[in-house]
């Protein structure tokens, strides 16, 4: 996993400090083991301060008071631009090794003790939370040349020191990839597209075995990555397994029309003939399915290890692929178990997309510091709550909402309600919660390509309109096209908009220009037109005006169609 640099940014980062005080180390936002201590520093502006540290019990959601820290008595001087003299005085408080609780909710279901760890801690004086610092920011703020309090000021991204487990809580590092099938598919047009080396292959995620797919150029090269996080779930219906065709000269062909079956082979080997190195894991409880008519690969089914949870356990086997990808490339040797072919290198650009159950697993892979350049959602989850809600609208008993909103355990008859004993279990599956927490607020996601798309909600897309429109206030997206009902989208947008509807185009996503700025923490998506003015985006929301209009309709208020700016309510 990507580590931070803390123990060389602390000591530069000593002189940045806010006029009431700021937490500098650990650096928010950055990975760390569940079982390790934790230790936290910062300073303030007073000798002998009392400094208090609270985190956030994962179980409830509630602040737990874990002790206090003292200042030090002697610190060091600076003054400002404006001449004012300040000092910093130094404190620590070593927090130790903290309860899984704090980590993940430990008290609901089983599939939640493991997933994805998100510890948030805050350090106070008098209810004021300090500053804290992700990583970019902390660059930005070194970079700057500026006094330590204009420069805490101007680029702290927080207030609270937030650390992520990416193996998920308890659970080791994923191992190495394993090919366990594949071959070199030929180009079809020699000259044109590259010949392609391709596997199915494992890695193991806390001891649970997860299949996957790699495609990648034959030709020398660096190449970007660009992980494909899928929809579906396995159920009564399979509507999660990856599938492919492999055609009689070894090149692909999509498979017999069928529910729950996509061309999943066929997109890898297009994104890799266009120059990317392609990968999808099949999730655990997943399957990947192949069918041959070449004599270079046999017919073959793989299925993963566990079973299906729903935006928990697949965001740690989406971490553990994009770990082996990011940092451990050069183990990977790609075709059949007899003629490997070393990966090329990737050229240091990781873009992610996900559809459906795939985009909540993109949502919170990059929440969680996927180190993604761009990301793309289509059609995904972004608030469980929201999901259960509007399932009772719609009609649903409250257990069919709850499952429909992955509030179970998977063989059990465990289901839990979105109340004070069950919200965290919501929450946890939930990009809303904790992007509204901040966390697609920091620095690097301020200049961030970032594209979602969203249809009506229909059998094949179950997502209502009300959740992206959610996640776009969290991001402080300002443009936001409604379509089409006769209405074209803007000639600068047009081909974007429609990007993901021909293989062809989909590699152009990754050097998309789309601008992303922070957003205030917000409750209701009525509040979207109530921001002060940003520079422009391009992060679009796609559906009919009738259904965005009446699924974001508060106080009689309605959305225009915005043209070039942030929407408005009138």
């Amino acid at each position: 996993m990507l580590r931070t640099r803390c123990a060389l940014l602390l000591g530069l980062l000593a002189a940045t400090v806010p006029l009431a005080g700021c937490a500098i180390s650990p650096l928010s936002r950055t990975d760390a083991e569940s079982t390790s201590a934790v230790t936290l520093k910062g300073y303030t502006l007073f000798a002998g301060q009392t400094v208090t540290i609270q985190a956030v019990d994962q179980n409830t959601g509630n602040l737990d008071t874990r002790g206090t820290a003292t200042a030090a008595m002697s610190g060091t001087s600076y003054k400002t631009s404006g001449g004012t003299s300040y000092t910093l005085y130094p404190w620590s408080f070593s927090a130790g090794v903290l309860p899984a609780n704090f980590w993940a909710p430990q008290a609901i279901v089983d599939d939640l003790k493991t997933s994805q760890g998100h510890l948030e801690i805050f350090a106070s004086v008098g209810g004021n939370n300090f500053l804290t610092f992700s990583e970019a920011a902390a660059n930005s703020a070194l970079a700057s040349g500026k006094d330590p309090a204009t420069a805490a000021l101007q680029y702290s991204d927080g207030n609270s020191t937030v650390l992520f487990d990416q193996s998920g809580v308890g659970s080791a590092a994923a191992t190495t990839w394993v090919t366990v099938a594949g071959m070199i598919s030929p180009s079809p047009s020699p000259g044109v597209y590259s010949s392609v080396a391709w596997s199915v292959g494992y890695y193991t995620v806390g001891g649970t075995k997860v299949y996957a797919l790699i495609c990648a150029p034959t030709t020398a090269g660096q190449y970007p990555v660009v992980v494909y996080n899928h929809g579906g779930i396995h159920g009564p219906i399979d509507l999660g397994s990856l599938h492919g065709n492999v055609t009689a000269s070894g090149w692909t062909s999509a498979p017999p029309p069928a529910i729950g079956t996509a061309d999943d082979l066929g997109q890898c080997v297009d994104w890799a003939k266009r120059g990317w190195i392609f990968a999808v894991s099949s999730y655990r409880g997943e399957s990947i399915i192949i069918n041959s008519a070449s004599p270079e690969f046999r017919s073959n089914s793989w299925i993963s290890d566990g079973a299906s949870e729903f935006c928990l356990g697949e965001v740690n086997d989406v971490m553990a692929l994009t770990n082996l990808l990011i940092n451990h490339i050069d183990s990977i040797m790609l075709g059949n178990t007899t003629q490997k072919v070393k990966i090329n290198a990737a050229n240091g650009k990781l873009f992610m997309y996900g559809f459906s159950h795939g985009g909540c697993i993109t949502y919170r892979a990059v929440e969680q510091g996927a180190p993604v350049n761009a990301f793309a959602v289509i059609e995904g989850f972004t608030d469980m709550r929201m999901a259960y809600l509007t399932g009772l609208s719609e009609g649903l008993t409250p257990q069919q909402a709850a499952v429909g909103s992955g509030a179970f355990q998977p063989g059990t008859t465990t289901i839990y309600a979105p109340d004070a004993a069950g919200v965290m279990g919501y929450n946890w599956r939930s990009a809303h919660y904790f992007a509204s927490r901040g966390d697609l607020t920091i620095e690097k996601f301020r200049t961030m390509p970032i594209l979602i798309l969203h249809g009506d909600v229909d059998i094949n897309n179950p997502v209502f309109l009300d959740q992206p429109a959610l996640l776009a206030a969290d991001i402080s997206a300002t443009n936001i096209f409604v379509g089409p009902n006769g209405v074209s989208p803007p000639s600068s947008l047009r081909r974007h908009l429609f990007a993901l509807a021909d293989l062809d185009a989909r590699s152009q996503l990754a050097n998309l220009g789309i601008e992303v700025f922070p957003s205030e923490r917000h409750r209701s998506p009525a509040r979207l037109g109530r921001f002060a003015p940003l520079p422009l985006s391009r992060v679009m929301v796609i559906g009919s005006e009738e259904v965005l209009s009446r699924r974001l309709r508060s106080g009689g208020g309605r959305w225009s169609k915005p043209r070039g700016r942030r929407p408005e309510r009138r």
